[in-house]
């Protein structure tokens, strides 16, 4: 199972990302939409997709957004929120922790969890843009980083 994670698109939606993102089965997105349009435009993917709320995400479309997820995708625990700042002190279940916010990628295991923040799909800031594919296999995991 192949899990698409972006974030901090900025009301920005590349046509590119589209032939990254119909490979996989499924769509994680940590935050900053920024629009209704680009909003729309994720939600229509024909991919399954989680979206949390980030600080840019204003008007009533982004009202609806939660502010973190707990979701699980494979038999995986994931939970996502925006600004690694706001987990809750218990992640206790989860397996992978996916954040935006800093617009630059990270990835590292602490305690048994995956934290992974995609980068900036839309403005990156001293780092490339990109975006990150989670592979999922029988007993590990594949984090391929793809740099826009």
């Amino acid at each position: 199972m192949k899990i698409g994670i972006i974030s901090d698109t900025h009301g920005i939606f590349r046509e590119d990302w589209r032939t990254h993102l119909a490979q996989c089965d499924y769509l994680i997105h940590a935050g900053d939409v920024n629009t209704k349009t680009c909003y729309n435009k994720f939600m229509h993917l024909n991919v399954p997709c989680c979206i949390v709320r980030g600080n840019c995400d204003t008007g009533a479309w982004a009202e609806l957004l939660p502010g973190h997820l707990q979701v699980k995708i494979g038999g995986k625990i994931f939970f996502i929120v925006h600004n690694k700042s706001d987990l809750p002190f218990d992640l206790t279940e989860a397996d992978f922790v996916i954040f935006g916010h800093t617009h630059c990628y990270s990835h590292s295991e602490r305690f048994g969890k995956v934290f992974l923040n995609p980068g900036s799909a839309g403005q990156p800031r001293g780092d490339a843009r990109s975006m990150a594919v989670i592979e999922l296999l029988e007993d590990s995991y594949e984090i391929r980083r793809i740099l826009l």
